[in-house]
């Protein structure tokens, strides 16, 4: 039987005491490719929808120019690509095209002028279009979506475009410069269409993403056992919401398999009160596609068993890797309300705990920090911290 993902479920404790009442669990569940599957390089069909509107002029619009430049260079032969810019209307640059004159490409976008308002879904819209002309389970179909400011009356129109990007297997991964663009609608796009957050670009080296195999993750759940929480842990922190879950399972959309990472997800269970004895609290299945090896809708399991046990168990025998996950999964849940009240009210009423600043970096606990004793930080400092937490997962020192 094939074996092209390998699913990995960890539970924070494999023994549990005995109680009479109920006990939270949590089991994270990996998928890495193995290493046959990490060196499969399918084609790539990718438009790049840049904004080049007025407010992109100066140092933005030329990160953005060198970003495309890099990805452009990152690109073989076989790999499809269409360049697409808008400010109040939009243009295409590039039409979908072979990835074989990068010096023609290159000299495209090296001719980007900034000018005009911000329409986004002028932009998505035209690039979607480019998209389909080569859109294949062959290729890995993708929209990466540049901008700094916020779109002008047309956000509704934005989510419905990435919707439908979503169910066509079209992924859009939005990119934010500076501190001006609509981190709410990016993220939303980006977890609509591809179930990826939006990114915070500093510079152009950070624009730079390629991406495999789809996935998709389920968690079936054993009797008396009930899903609290499913948060997203790889490769960023997203909290998936009660949508999610259902009374016995979790499903998650995993989106892509990078070729050097995992995706992983942290699910937080209540179980019921169970006798001595050895029970499998949850089930995790993957099914996944590898369009360029003919497989479809393969699946991989992992059990996540748990040994209840009438002695008393020590706090040490908990799984230290599982119980990081869920620390920094709570430090961004927390980091990201105080953002958000302080967005809406322009003060911070809510105070963390020094368990929860502790795995931040020092940037970002002197900016909480001011936030608490009532001081404004920067639109741009609102922007790294929130970019930051949700990447706190890629180190687990801490």
């Amino acid at each position: 039987m094939p074996r092209e993902v390998e699913l990995q479920a960890q539970v924070g404790r494999e023994r549990m005491s005995v109680t009479g009442g109920s006990q939270v669990a949590y089991v994270l569940v990996e998928a890495r490719p193995v290493t046959g599957l990490a060196q499969v390089r399918m084609p790539l069909n990718f438009a790049l929808v840049l904004d080049h509107s007025g407010s992109m002029k100066g140092e933005k619009l030329r990160s953005v120019k060198e970003a495309v430049k890099l990805v452009v260079d990152r690109m073989e032969p076989q790999d499809i690509v269409s360049v697409v810019i808008f400010d109040d209307n939009s243009q295409i640059i590039v039409p979908a095209q072979l990835a074989t004159d990068k010096t023609a490409i290159k000299r495209a976008v090296d001719g980007i002028r900034d000018g005009g308002g911000t329409a986004m879904s002028l932009g998505m819209s035209v690039g979607l279009n480019e998209l389909r002309k080569n859109a294949s389970p062959s290729y890995v179909n993708r929209m990466v979506l540049l901008t700094d400011g916020v779109t002008y009356g047309d956000a509704d129109r934005c989510r419905r475009m990435a919707d439908d990007a979503g169910a066509a297997g079209i992924g859009i991964y939005p990119l934010g410069i500076g501190a001006d663009w609509d981190e709410d609608l990016l993220d939303n796009v980006g977890q609509r269409s591809s179930g990826v957050p939006a990114e915070f670009i500093r510079t152009p080296a950070d624009a730079l993403g390629l991406f495999t195999q789809q996935l998709q993750s389920a968690a079936r759940l054993a009797a008396g056992v009930t899903p609290k929480k499913a948060v997203k842990v790889l490769p960023l922190i997203a909290d998936q919401g009660a949508g999610s879950l259902s009374d016995r399972e979790v499903l998650v959309s995993l989106g892509d398999l990078e070729r050097d990472a995992p995706q992983g997800v942290l699910v937080e269970l209540l179980i019921e009160p169970k006798p001595a004895g050895v029970f499998r609290i949850a089930q995790a299945e993957v099914t996944y596609d590898v369009p360029g090896a003919g497989i479809q809708s393969e699946k991989a399991r992992a059990d996540a068993v748990v040994t209840f046990t009438n002695e008393t168990v020590p706090p040490e025998e908990q799984n230290a890797v599982v119980l990081n996950y869920a620390e920094k999964a709570n430090a961004h849940r927390l980091v990201t309300r105080v953002l958000d009240e302080y967005k809406k009210t322009g003060r911070v009423t809510t105070r963390l705990h020094p368990s929860v600043t502790r795995v931040l970096d020092p940037e970002t606990q002197r900016a909480l920090d001011q936030l608490a004793a009532g001081q404004d930080i920067s639109p741009e400092q609102v922007k790294s911290i929130g970019n930051k937490t949700r990447k706190l997962t890629q180190r687990l020192d801490g």
